[in-house]
């Protein structure tokens, strides 16, 4: 297993930047001297890769007022909010360029991917291509049925993590890919829920409980880091894709950083990944908390 090209695969999540995201950060406080203390700590150790939304409270203005103090030229996701109100893709693109304080992004996404089906957001989509102010357009997804195949749409932002391997396997992402579709796999921790202690796991999603002690029962009889664990194990079902993790201190920058530390067997990935799969269901979506 080649760790080095792991560690070039980790794109740095920014939705806890600006608010206090996911199921297990306790953070009551947002400091965003300390934020962008953290996305320069990110960068100066090769992790220059970062994904963000227009919807993620405060993200792009934290992440432009990282730019502008250390001049920096991170690649950028971003994504494109639904688009149900009365403001135009046009509006959310050219706000997030001010906000993040850069004049091009790598890769752009829609949050809602029935909007691909407007015919003003296809025209507005090929414009910037044509403008080089976008390297690809892709969607981010949830299930199969909302995989496109569209030849303006080159990259997919999916789900996945060992208890939810289902759209990873799925023949329609097989076929994306394999017409050269790139992919990114966001929730690998499930909103940090595979660092939680099982015993604190919130009532309305008990049902997780032993899918969590399973995991980490396992990373402390393999003697490896959880979350190294959780993204070699995704690593393993895709290896050409990218992976996004959430970081929210410098202990946890170092942490990912020392990822070609960790080592395991394939055939004990395997197993994890079987016995991930006899804990499947809807309760590891966190649309449904």
């Amino acid at each position: 297993m080649n760790l080095l090209n792991i560690k070039n695969t980790i794109i740095i999540g920014t939705a806890q930047l600006g608010t206090n995201y996911g199921i297990a950060n306790t953070n009551k406080n947002i400091f965003i001297k300390n934020k962008i203390e953290l996305l320069e700590l990110c960068y100066k150790h090769n992790l220059h890769h970062f994904d963000t939304a227009y919807a993620y409270e405060n993200s792009h203005k934290i992440i432009g007022k990282w730019i502008k103090k250390y001049s920096t030229s991170p690649i950028i996701n971003t994504k494109i909010p639904n688009l149900q109100d009365n403001k135009n893709i046009e509006f959310y693109f050219h706000e997030s360029l001010k906000q993040l304080n850069i004049i091009n992004i790598k890769n752009l996404f829609l949050h809602n991917p029935l909007d691909w089906n407007k015919k003003e957001v296809k025209e507005f989509i090929i414009n910037i291509i044509g403008k080089n102010q976008i390297a690809q357009f892709g969607l981010s997804i949830y299930e199969t049925k909302e995989v496109i195949n569209d030849p303006l749409i080159k990259i997919l932002q999916i789900p996945g993590n060992i208890f939810n391997q289902d759209i990873l396997l799925s023949e329609e992402i097989n076929k994306f890919t394999s017409s050269g579709g790139k992919i990114q796999i966001r929730s690998v921790l499930i909103q940090g829920l595979l660092m939680m202690d099982p015993q604190v796991i919130p009532s309305n999603i008990q049902e997780t409980k032993a899918g969590v002690s399973y995991f980490q029962d396992t990373a402390k009889e393999l003697n490896i880091n959880k979350v190294h664990l959780a993204i070699l194990c995704i690593n393993y079902l895709l290896p050409e894709a990218e992976i996004i993790i959430g970081v929210d201190n410098k202990t946890q920058v170092k942490d990912l950083l020392n990822i070609d530390k960790s080592n395991i067997k394939n055939s004990d990935i395997k197993e994890i990944l079987k016995e991930g799969k006899t804990h499947a269901g809807e309760h590891w979506d966190p649309r449904n908390w």
